[in-house]
């Protein structure tokens, strides 16, 4: 099992695999320093000795598989598995075993997040029993090709908008990870809601937040009332979006996931300058 000496190690090694689409696993990122972050702050709700399994060769790492655990229902996102070459892929089956062997409770719902060229890691989860569940885009945009664009129509959150705001939220989004409570809770600085509005109303907000610690941005949602799409109102929350990210120095590139058949909002996201880099299989 890993201990915290290896996390440098570590963190060197994913980084390296995930630059390479063959090798590339979508639950990691591919900055070193954030990969680093992740492993030591937040990786999983076990003890990072239960959570992560890696083979070594001349002191070298050459294997990984991480479980990003939550103990709550016993899922996991997989980081991995990570494999130096095709000679080290046999490896996995013994490892995945130790791995979920010394769990202190079972894991039911392993997840795997995996690039369409990585044959190998693809192959090793159908083998231990995961299937097909959706095919996903990975879109990029850089801070250099961004132009700020606000407009006066998009504010910040008012507590005029709450009701609506929660309204459009729950309905837009039922049973998500972040409910409209949980984000009104979260509202800070750095974790913003920002509302596209007029005098009918809220018509469409989007939410961000911010780690300028670690260089992170994310759009965690967008939406726009049904009454009023087709106007160019989540372009341009979108937009207002990308602008607030954009204006901490740390944050160089927004990262999205979207699945592969939502061609709508695929549209809208290269419209404001997303460039598709990988397709992901999404697995259980």
């Amino acid at each position: 099992m890993a201990t915290a000496l290896d996390i440098e190690q570590l963190a060197h090694f994913l980084s390296s695999c995930n630059a390479t689409s063959r090798r590339h696993i979508g639950h990691c990122g591919q900055d070193e320093q954030e990969i680093k972050s992740t492993l030591r702050q937040k990786f999983s709700d076990l003890p990072f000795e239960k959570s992560m399994i890696i083979a070594l060769e001349n002191e070298q790492i050459v294997a990984a598989i991480g479980l990003d655990f939550d103990e709550d229902d016993q899922s996991a996102e997989v980081w991995g598995p990570f494999v130096q070459n095709e000679v080290t892929e046999v490896l996995l089956p013994e490892m995945w075993m130790m791995l979920c062997h010394q769990l202190p409770m079972p894991l039911k719902h392993p997840q795997f997040f995996i690039n369409v060229e990585n044959e190998v890691a693809i192959a090793f989860t159908k083998n231990v029993g995961a299937k097909m569940r959706g095919h996903h885009y990975i879109l990029h945009k850089d801070r250099q090709n961004h132009k700020f664009k606000s407009t006066e129509e998009i504010l910040q959150l008012d507590p005029a908008n709450v009701e609506a705001f929660q309204n459009l939220h729950d309905l837009a989004f039922p049973g998500t990870y972040y409910n409209a409570q949980t984000i009104l809770s979260r509202l800070n600085e750095n974790q913003v809601v920002f509302c596209y509005c007029d005098n009918e109303g809220l018509k469409g907000y989007v939410y961000v937040e911010a780690d300028a610690e670690n260089g992170e941005g994310t759009i965690e949602y967008i939406a726009v009332d049904g009454r009023f799409r087709k106007q160019g109102i989540g372009r341009k929350l979108l937009l207002r979006g990308l602008d607030f990210l954009f204006t901490y120095n740390s944050i160089t590139v927004i990262s999205l996931t979207v699945q592969k058949n939502e061609s709508g909002a695929i549209q809208l996201y290269r419209s404001a300058g997303f460039n598709i880099v990988h397709e992901l299989v999404f697995m259980k």
